[in-house]
């Protein structure tokens, strides 16, 4: 390879290095000045729709359903809407089990009558009785202040969409931390750029919105038949509808859901793999940039690792690159492990850093080829 070509790759590297520094810059300051809580009121004046799309979760349904009994908001201003998506275990019999011996919770189980997650929650939403909806996933554990946090940022701004906080567990080996710390980086990205009025990401493990506002945009949605995507999508039309000022972040200990790490590599990367197949349907410019930034960054890394091989001396430019990317993440990562009580885990995002980036390249490449489903 000639000295030429290697001072323009370099240089490519460069200016998405630099494209990536003042993105992650951006939403570390986001994240830096959102406030942190809001003032919970002791009066329930607002109901609540919860919808729960569950398939085959026979293993944890049962610890969602119990995070209900236990919410400091009244039982009597909330309802659950789980709805079954043809689930083939012992789901429906376990959920409609909990409901018989809960009389006290408001629980309604419907059996899906479309295919896939997105039309489940449609179909969900238009059964719900109330106009403020609350979305979480059936493999989730729940803090008992999950409704009153989020109907106290409600109840403060007039907002259309509200994005939580979702954090994996446990992280006990190498391949879990990178689960968490991967997550915690989504995360504090989703936080940072809804503070700047940048909304990029959003979980739908932890979500809340307007239902009537949610109805208006369905029908402009032509995002039904792919797979994945079921709050991004929405997302997107939010922002399209009403605008960045209509969507924030509630970084609130109290409103933090809780959710299992991938046990294997094959589920970890199917998992990824649906999250990477819905980018080549966006088409809000913000976020297509912003991913394509990432990806570009890390594709610029793996590239010179692989030319490393035929010229050596390009080693030092690889270990380079990756240490001035540990130091545009560093910021962010503290401050959002500080938040989710995660400290023990900075001590190995400067060594996951070289792993990182080829993770995000294979990911992205076999997401955007390979066919994805649901389960």
């Amino acid at each position: 390879m000639n000295i030429e070509m290697i001072h323009i790759i370099l240089i490519v590297i460069m200016v998405t290095a630099a494209l990536y520094m003042i993105c992650i810059f951006a939403f570390t300051y986001g994240i830096i000045t959102l406030k942190e809580t809001y003032e919970r009121c002791s009066i329930h004046d607002i109901k609540v729709s919860i919808l729960v799309a569950a398939k085959n979760e026979e293993n944890v349904i049962i610890t969602l359903l119990k995070s209900f009994i236990n919410q400091t908001y009244s039982k009597d201003m909330f309802e659950i809407i789980l709805i079954d998506d043809h689930s083939t275990d012992n789901t429906h019999k376990l959920a409609e089990d909990f409901i018989k011996e809960h009389s006290e919770l408001n629980i309604r189980l419907l059996t899906a009558t479309g295919q896939g997650k997105k039309a489940a929650i449609s179909q969900a939403l238009h059964s719900a009785s109330n106009d403020l909806i609350m979305v979480t996933d059936a493999d989730c554990d729940l803090p008992e202040t999950w409704i009153e946090s989020f109907v106290a940022r409600y109840k403060h701004q007039d907002i259309k969409m509200i994005l939580g906080p979702v954090l994996l567990s446990p992280a006990n080996n190498i391949f879990e931390k990178l689960q968490v710390i991967e997550h915690l980086s989504l995360i504090a990205s989703t936080a940072g750029s809804a503070s700047i009025k940048m909304p990029v990401m959003c979980n739908g493990a932890n979500m809340a919105y307007e239902r009537k506002a949610a109805i208006e945009v369905e029908r402009y949605r032509h995002d039904m038949n792919i797979v994945s995507g079921d709050d991004m999508f929405l997302l997107e039309q939010f922002l399209r509808h009403y605008g960045n000022n209509s969507v924030c972040f509630l970084l609130d200990k109290a409103a933090v859901v809780k959710t299992k790490t991938s046990p294997t590599i094959s589920h970890f990367l199917k998992q990824r793999r649906r999250w990477v197949s819905k980018t080549k349907a966006y088409t809000n410019i913000k976020i297509i940039v912003t991913a394509l930034t990432v990806l570009l960054f890390n594709l610029g890394i793996v590239s010179l690792s692989i030319m490393a091989i035929i010229t050596p001396l390009l080693w030092l430019n690889f270990v380079m690159f990756v240490l001035l990317k540990f130091l545009i993440d560093f910021p962010i990562l503290r401050y959002i492990s500080n938040f989710m009580n995660q400290r023990s885990l900075i001590f190995w995002v400067l060594p996951l850093e070289f792993i990182y980036p080829y993770y995000v390249v294979i990911t992205a490449i076999s997401g955007l080829i390979l066919k994805t489903r649901w389960k």
